[in-house]
């Protein structure tokens, strides 16, 4: 099986960009971030540290390049292609690899929810700008 890695890194570095912006939104200014660390029975932490940052930014920026990846190879190429393909992405690894997660860690199924709007969100933005823009 051959795979194009030829993918438009620019797109690449804005959907992670992206991602990280509504990571901020989401758990910071809105303040889901002290809501779940509550529901998991941890102490909220605030705004996250540099260490913190620096993975968030090498995370997303991992997770857009892959989805760029599967775009290109999949052949999408319009809004609901990469709109089907964040939440393909989403549904296939994030929300069932978290949902078994909890469910063994015995953790909170609201803790699930509130991740997993965010990363639905997140796959869908940036499912959209590396299929929209190659």
């Amino acid at each position: 099986m051959a795979v194009d890695l030829g993918v438009n890194y620019l797109a690449v570095v804005v959907a992670a960009v992206a991602a990280v912006v509504i990571g901020i939104l989401y758990y910071g200014l809105a303040g889901l971030g002290d809501r779940l660390a509550r529901l998991v029975g941890s102490t909220p932490v605030g705004r996250p540290g540099p260490a913190q940052l620096a993975i968030g930014i090498v995370v997303a920026l991992v997770n857009a390049w892959v989805l760029a990846v599967l775009s290109l190879n999949l052949g999408a190429s319009s809004l609901t292609d990469g709109v089907m393909l964040g939440v393909l992405v989403w549904l296939g690894f994030m929300a069932t690899l978290s949902g078994a997660q909890v469910a063994f860690q015995g953790r909170p199924w609201n803790a699930w929810l509130i991740t997993n709007a965010h990363d639905v969100v997140v796959q869908v933005v940036m499912g959209a700008i590396v299929t929209l823009w190659r």
